[in-house]
């Protein structure tokens, strides 16, 4: 089958908002530039989640097109995150739906960078590490002013280091292996979110599967009540995507719709051409009683938003991570987030500061 892509002009923005994170040399602000992840609005807030820490961040909208009073949420403090010890949160997803911000954590293996100190030489036969607080699905109840009031994960179990999900995953022939390979070597590495009511979809970077990538459509019991009580699975399957060797990277709910726009790219660490797709009827009810086997779905190209070029070592590649749709004055725009932004991306302003671009999505 050709690549449909193929024939896609390489798209450009048509807004940007400067993200304002804090001071120069500030270390928290610099890593959260580098390491963005996940983002979601509500109303004057914009919510970001990062690869590192176990916080997520809150910024307030300052102009039309620029954010900043940086706020952190530690996670630990709403039940979602476990101590230093623990590991890294991972945060790799963010999705609002009414009163709930929904998060997930990349759930992975992670190998050690070649350029990381920690006084042992590199070997390419080590398994990675295993974060605890990475093992999370779950939610922030939110007040009338979108702050979190509370929050709800799905079931952990403390003497294995996973949740609900992983002991899932672990359980299915198919996936199982691949929760022993880093996960950017095709190793198991969640990336996506989107949520609505008791349904949520979540999207894997990895593995991807003869060029099939894959997303889970999970059903959840427990959120009734004051938002504390813990989360169930109450019903998963797996659902199979054709996006022509390319991962899940994020997803996001079109408003009014059973529609998700699903930013795709690559699922190793090269920062290789991405693409938005519109994947219909995504939310529909599923039949209760599907057949056995394997249905791909193709959801429909709508934008290339990067090429294929590699980043250039200190001036960062634009790799992009995080997705928000927006309705604006009856336009759809497709919001996203870079990870290791470019120098480009930074230039001319103090401070730690990026920008998001803003597509517009083809009706």
């Amino acid at each position: 089958m050709p690549f449909p892509e193929a024939d896609l002009p390489l798209a450009t923005p048509t807004q940007q908002r400067i993200l304002e994170l804090g001071p120069s040399r500030d270390k928290d602000a610099e890593d959260l530039m580098q390491n963005l992840s996940a983002l979601a609005a509500h109303d004057r807030l914009l919510w970001l989640g990062g690869d590192e820490g176990r916080s997520l961040y809150r910024l307030q909208r300052l102009g039309e097109h620029r954010y900043g009073d940086l706020r952190q949420v530690k996670l630990k403090d709403f039940g979602l995150a476990g101590g230093k010890d623990d590991g890294e949160s991972d945060i790799e997803g963010l999705a609002l739906d009414g009163d709930r911000l929904w998060l997930v954590g990349s759930h992975s293996r992670r190998r050690r960078k070649h350029d990381d100190d920690e006084g042992e030489p590199l070997s390419l036969l080590e398994k990675g590490k295993q974060s605890r607080n990475a093992h999370v699905l779950g939610c922030l109840r939110l007040d009338g002013e979108g702050l979190p009031v509370a929050g709800q994960r799905l079931a952990f179990d403390a003497a294995a280091g996973r949740d609900a999900l992983t002991q899932f995953l672990a359980a299915d022939p198919l996936i199982a292996p691949f929760l022993k390979i880093p996960s950017k070597e095709n190793g198991l590495d969640i990336e996506g979110i989107a949520a609505r009511g008791e349904r949520v979809l979540v999207g894997l970077r990895g593995p991807v599967l003869r060029g099939i990538a894959l997303v889970l459509d999970l059903h959840l019991g427990g959120l009734e009540g004051d938002g504390r009580s813990t989360l169930t699975l109450a019903g998963q399957r797996f659902r199979y995507l054709q996006l022509y060797g390319l991962a899940v990277r994020d997803l996001a709910v079109v408003r009014g719709s059973d529609d998700v726009l699903v930013l795709a790219g690559p699922t190793m660490t090269q920062a290789g051409p991405c693409y938005l797709y519109r994947w219909r009827n995504a939310l529909h009810p599923l039949e209760t009683n599907h057949a056995d086997g394997i249905t791909v779905e193709e959801p429909e190209p709508l934008l290339w938003i990067r090429d294929g070029r590699p980043g250039r070592p200190t001036e960062g590649s634009d790799k992009p991570e995080g997705l928000e749709v927006q309705l604006s004055e009856c336009r759809l725009l497709a919001w996203v987030a870079y990870d290791d932004p470019t120098v480009a991306r930074r230039r001319g302003q103090e401070g730690a500061r990026t920008r998001l671009d803003a597509f517009l999505v083809p009706e």
